[in-house]
């Protein structure tokens, strides 16, 4: 995989995508040290200062069907590597973050870009490495360095969690997202709790039951029912 650094740029994600547009041969990944508007879901701004890991995988699926499930693959990639790097448990929090201690490190944005028939995936990761995080401006975030009291080797980081994302999604792409409900039931954040998904103006409330086969996240009812929420935001945790 080609590797395409930069020392500071607006977005990994929208670099990506006009590499991609100018056809540039896949797979491969746009890392930045900085990024002046990385941005998460939903076009929500995602902090990006040096001593994090900022980077945008690119790589060609058989379609866009899978947008979601590749958001929760990656996660179960990046929080394998850094259970086996650092010995932190990172929880999922659907459909897109990884939470240390209820507070976020990780942010995933998984995009698709279709021209000619042809499909290419774009999966955005930010992860708080050693980048200081101001509790009093960013409350619900955390970083791996302050987890831990001391600094980590970003670039060590990044290899191992680009070659487990890339095998991951060969793995969706192969076997189906059946493989990975296990693991992300297990890892779920918020399980048992109740939330609130927002999407579209439109609230689904409920306790987090789990996930189902296909990605969904099941929200039980007072009465016991279960109801599956396919897209949306947890907006209350």
């Amino acid at each position: 995989m080609e590797l395409l650094t930069y020392s500071n740029i607006a977005s990994t994600q929208d670099t990506a995508r006009q590499i991609a547009l100018d056809g540039h041969l896949l797979p491969f990944a746009v890392i930045a040290e900085v990024q002046s508007r990385g941005r998460g879901r939903r076009g929500k701004d995602w902090d990006s200062p040096a001593g994090g890991l900022w980077l945008t995988l690119a790589l060609a699926v058989p379609s866009a069907e899978a947008v979601r499930q590749s958001a929760m693959v990656t996660a179960h990639a990046v929080a394998s590597v850094v259970l086996n790097e650092t010995g932190i448990r990172m929880l999922v929090k659907w459909p897109n973050d990884l939470l240390v201690k209820r507070r976020k490190v990780c942010g995933i944005l998984a995009e698709t870009l279709v021209q000619c028939e042809a499909t290419t995936l774009l999966v955005g990761i930010g992860v708080n490495v050693n980048n200081i995080i101001v509790h009093d401006q960013l409350p619900r975030a955390s970083s791996l360095s302050g987890e831990l009291g001391h600094s980590l080797d970003v670039q060590r980081l990044r290899a191992i969690i680009l070659s487990m994302i890339e095998q991951d999604l060969r793995t969706l792409i192969l076997l189906g997202f059946d493989t990975f409900v296990p693991w992300m039931n297990a890892n779920l954040a918020l399980l048992d709790e109740l939330v609130t998904v927002e999407f579209n103006d439109q609230r689904e409330s409920g306790r987090v039951a789990g996930l189902s086969r296909t990605g969904a996240l099941l929200l039980e009812n007072p009465d016991g029912s279960v109801k599956q929420v396919d897209a949306g935001s947890i907006c209350d945790w």
